[in-house]
């Protein structure tokens, strides 16, 4: 039997609370508030309004969107200078008129109660984004582990009780403290919700920023979308707006004007001026768009969607054909900036996407997608260049592997896998297969016949390019757990890194002069998004936005420290840990382990469709390591990915987690947890088949079978003519029986959530039924939850939410033995009283 370990975490305690330290019992008063007012608002008027509701949501729309308020913080409200103050709970409604509380609860696990209030005229209440209904003065709250900010608006005392609030927990443990302090553990909302730079664009002369950043307003019920265009000589927002968030963004070649797609319009603002003016309007499906070298037009991509004549019935024409857009048709257009005049640049029966304008601003640089299953990864992309004058085709050549392109001197520079045929990019040897998502730099001929590698010596692994005026470029690239930015020298036919001051790029641009300006953002593993300008010949990153100061002043988190081993063979195999934030070495912490080993690494990015800094706040130590087979660490380590489905990353997960318990005597070996998903949900399921180290375990969009998700997922295929380069079903029966978790299930004795979109069309929901079929025979404790209307990952906002407290909650019954929080979530699990 796992013993059971109680999990503490630092509870924030007011002084001068009745809670007690060493036995916090299940009902006590809150004794401090933090107070704004009497606001200059007539309580009388105010009843009598019509708008009172709209008036008071109003306020908590304010300053819920700030920073956290202070004792001794000034507020200046219709002239006047108010500001915050801590006072005793029972002598703050004396101020009389219309008054504005505030008080953090802090739980160290799942707690079930409801706050009374008392004495207060008019009280309403906010909190988590929504305002909260009364019933009998109490306030029903059910609160995960952390911070929950409590607003309260009344109009002072009712003169019939003593002023107070009150917590009552509906048992024991259901016990809260309460401070004033501006801090907090960060909570979902505020990952979701905080502003971020959605979208950069630079000015070829290296001026002016356009920037566009969205945010979220739950008090107000509104995603909040904005514009700047920002002068970086003087430092000031020469314009700002708000909008629909725009699909993309660029500066004409002169720097002039700025063309902004919001929706189907496309808009060309002068930065001189101010003036907008339209230039498509309710143009459906435009894209892809850039302008013209010479000012005077831009090219786009323009989709017209396939109309069904017989909607009975559907031949499959292709393999591709099963994906819902792949019978739309794109095709390249031009406009006039000045006449408004578009003209059709190519009308093929299959679609074209635009790879480059060459400088001269005579030809584009184009590619379409063949239907052709000969080899793998059983795909064929056709590149030719068309010149824009006579409209006339010249085809480069035909490719396996294609990311991307761009005209160079002499020829095109071409992102491919390392066992591009045209290529000599593959230095794996004769025992090993290339992983083709390694992603080489190649420099092609100007008949596209030959393909020469100036990456083969270089570990990371290629993203985005962007061309410079000299003829050198700039590349995001996958360097281990981090996405770097490099510079490769034409001439010296060397790269070399730019020092951007974050660990993973999300964003470059870059200007058109000789000595570029460069600007990026991005995050650190322990720090938000944050814009920086970069210099190339000096190296030293200037910040220009930090969200950490905007948006996370006031969170406490822990620390993220990195944690590198050695496996069985050798191997060094890296990865991170991040703390709870009130992390004390002397006690024993619950164990989450995270891994993909869909051969991409888990990056350093702050947070994502994983929040690590959530789950640590939650009380978890959290464990991320980057198995073998992912790319960014040189071809030999990425192709063991090739053929292995899971042989070499089960090892290294196994070994990393028995080597990260033995060396950090601060987490309980009986309470480690497992997730993953799509491939790592593969992993979950096939680690649970291998090994009883693991007390519970996650799997979303996980692979029970290979052979169905080869044959049935959108992308099966495709994703395995690389992973699985060579091996089907009928040749190679050991790998997509042996190595499927389905055919091993009955070897499965930790328990296992199963979580999955229910349109889910990369893996299909059936790779979760598999199991969950196959465990609900066997007897073991299994759980299966659906999102419903969700793809591959959980977009929508508030289906976010559930499932991400569904994740914690599991983990909070296995690890922590606290299940209530599950129980919460779903109530018909809960065992018979």
């Amino acid at each position: 039997m796992r013993q059971i370990v109680i999990f503490t975490a630092l509870c924030w305690l007011l002084a001068g609370s009745a809670m007690a330290e060493d036995a916090a019992p299940a009902v006590f008063d809150i004794d401090q508030v933090l107070v704004l007012g009497p606001l200059p608002v007539s309580g009388d008027h105010l009843a009598d309004s019509a708008k009172a509701d709209e008036v008071r949501r109003a306020l908590i729309m304010q300053v819920g969107r700030q920073n956290l308020p202070g004792a001794g913080q000034e507020q200046s409200v219709f002239g006047q200078t108010l500001q915050w103050r801590a006072v005793a709970t029972a002598e703050a409604a004396d101020l009389g008129g219309l008054t504005l509380w505030v008080v953090h609860l802090e739980s160290a696990r799942f707690v079930d109660g409801s706050l009374k209030v008392a004495g207060l005229k008019n009280p309403r209440v906010w909190s988590g984004g929504e305002r909260l209904e009364m019933e009998q003065d109490e306030i029903r709250l059910a609160l995960p582990a952390g911070s929950r900010t409590v607003w309260l608006l009344h109009e002072g005392a009712d003169e019939q009780d003593e002023p107070s609030l009150q917590w009552r927990g509906r048992s024991e443990h259901d016990t809260v403290t309460a401070h004033v302090r501006p801090e907090r553990r960060v909570s979902a909302r505020l990952l979701t919700n905080a502003e971020t730079v959605t979208g950069l664009g630079l000015s070829p002369d290296g001026r002016h920023l356009a920037l566009s950043f969205s945010a979220r307003n739950d008090e107000a019920d509104l995603d909040l979308e904005r514009m700047e265009i920002r002068d970086l000589e003087t430092d000031r927002i020469v314009r700002q707006w708000t909008g629909s968030p725009p699909r993309a963004l660029a500066w004409s070649p002169d720097s002039r004007l700025l063309a902004v797609q919001e929706g189907d319009h496309l808009w060309l603002h002068e930065v001189d001026t101010g003036r907008a003016r339209l230039l498509l309007a309710n143009h459906e499906r435009v894209g892809s768009w850039r302008w013209h070298p010479g000012g005077g037009s831009i090219v786009f991509a323009w989709t017209e969607p396939y109309q069904p004549d017989n909607e009975k019935r559907r031949r499959i024409r292709s393999l591709e054909d099963r994906w819902a857009t792949f019978r739309d048709n794109s095709q390249l257009f031009e406009v006039d900036v000045d006449s408004g005049l578009i003209r059709p640049l190519t009308a093929r029966s299959d679609s074209v996407s635009l790879q480059d304008i060459h400088p001269d601003g005579d030809r584009l640089l184009a590619s379409e997608r063949l239907i052709d299953y000969t080899d793998p990864p059983h795909s064929l992309f056709r590149l030719f260049e068309l010149e824009l004058d006579s409209l006339k085709e010249r085809e480069i050549g035909r490719y396996r592997l294609f990311n991307g392109a761009l005209f160079r001197d002499d020829g095109y520079w071409l992102l491919a896998g390392p066992g591009l045929a045209q290529g000599d990019g593959d230095t794996t040897g004769d025992d090993l297969t290339a992983n083709e998502y390694d992603t080489q730099l190649y420099a092609l001929s100007a008949d596209g016949e030959a393909a020469r590698s100036v990456s083969r010596d270089f570990d990371p692994a290629f993203g985005a390019m962007h061309r410079l005026p000299g003829g050198d470029l700039l590349l995001s690239a996958t360097r281990g757990e981090q996405t770097i930015l490099v510079r490769f020298d034409n001439s010296r036919m060397r790269f070399a890194e730019l020092e951007t001051g974050l660990e993973v790029v999300e964003q470059f641009v870059a200007s058109e002069a000789r000595r570029p300006v460069v600007v990026v953002r991005g995050t650190d593993a322990d720090s938000p998004q944050r814009v920086h300008r970069v210099d190339p010949a000096r190296g030293r990153p200037e910040v220009l936005i930090d969200t950490r100061r905007s948006e996370y002043a006031d969170v406490v988190f822990g620390e993220v420290r990195p944690w590198t081993f050695s496996n069985a063979d050798g191997d060094e195999i890296e990865g991170r840990y991040y703390l709870p934030p009130d992390f004390d070495a002397d006690q024993r912490y619950p164990l989450i382990v995270y891994y993909y080993g869909g051969t991409t690494p888990v990056n350093r990015q702050f947070t994502g469709r994983y929040p690590f800094h959530l789950w640590a706040a939650k009380g978890y130590v959290v464990y991320v390591l980057q198995p073998r087979g992912t790319i960014g660490y040189g071809q030999e380590f990425s192709a063991l990915h090739v053929n292995a489905w899971g042989k070499y990353t089960a090892d290294d997960i196994i070994e990393g987690s028995e080597q990260f318990i033995e060396a950090h005597p601060f987490i309980d070996g009986e309470r480690v947890g497992n997730i993953g998903a799509s491939y790592g949900g593969f992993m979950t399921m096939h680690l649970a088949t291998l090994t009883d180290l693991y007390a519970a375990s996650i799997s979303h969009a996980g692979i029970s079978a290979l052979t169905s998700y080869w044959g049935q997922g959108w992308w099966g295929y495709g994703y395995s003519g690389i992973a699985s380069r060579g091996s089907f079903p009928w040749n190679n029966q050991d790998l997509y029986v042996g190595q499927s978790p389905v055919y091993a299930a009955d070897r499965i004795t930790t328990p296992l959530l199963l979580v999955t979109g229910d349109s889910d069309t990369n893996v299909p929901p059936g790779e979760s039924h598999n199991m969950f079929t196959a465990l609900k025979l066997l007897g073991r404790e299994v759980e299966l939850v659906e999102f419903p209307g969700q793809d591959h990952w959980i977009i929508d906002r508030e289906q976010r939410y559930v499932w991400w407290d569904t994740m914690l909650a599991w983990f909070d019954k296995w690890l922590k033995d606290e299940p209530e929080w599950w129980y919460h979530l779903y109530p018909e699990t809960a065992p018979a009283q």
